[in-house]
């Protein structure tokens, strides 16, 4: 699909107030570790999204996603030992008085929780 019918469609379905990046958008189709490729074979090294962590389909992480999820994809409002594992695995590396987490799945998530509290 060529770069004009895709930035329609997308227009179509997402709106035109859902931002891009650059002038003229990439077609990004697949990232490995810290590159991204474009729908011309073009690769480019990633400084941006989660890459400073572990980068783009990391195996160990792709594995565990696909582990939860044949098990469970709930939110946090339901009991669940998976939730409570992974918040005692990482709290365990805060010093005191850090014995505590609430979870977000964006940052415009956690900003609107940290003018909550």
């Amino acid at each position: 699909m060529d770069a004009d019918t895709l930035l329609a469609r997308r227009y179509r379905l997402l709106g035109h107030h859902s931002p891009l990046f650059y002038r003229e958008p990439l077609h990004i189709v697949r990232g490995e570790g810290v590159w991204l490729w474009d729908a011309d074979g073009r690769r480019y090294l990633d400084c941006y999204h989660n890459v400073p962590c572990v980068g783009h389909c990391h195996p160990r992480v792709v594995e565990a996603i696909a582990r939860q999820a044949a098990t469970l994809n709930v939110h946090t409002r339901y009991l669940h030992e998976g939730i409570l594992d992974y918040a005692e695995r990482l709290t365990a590396k805060f010093d005191d008085p850090l014995d505590s987490l609430m979870l977000a799945c964006s940052g415009s998530e956690a900003n609107e929780l940290a003018l909550r509290m």
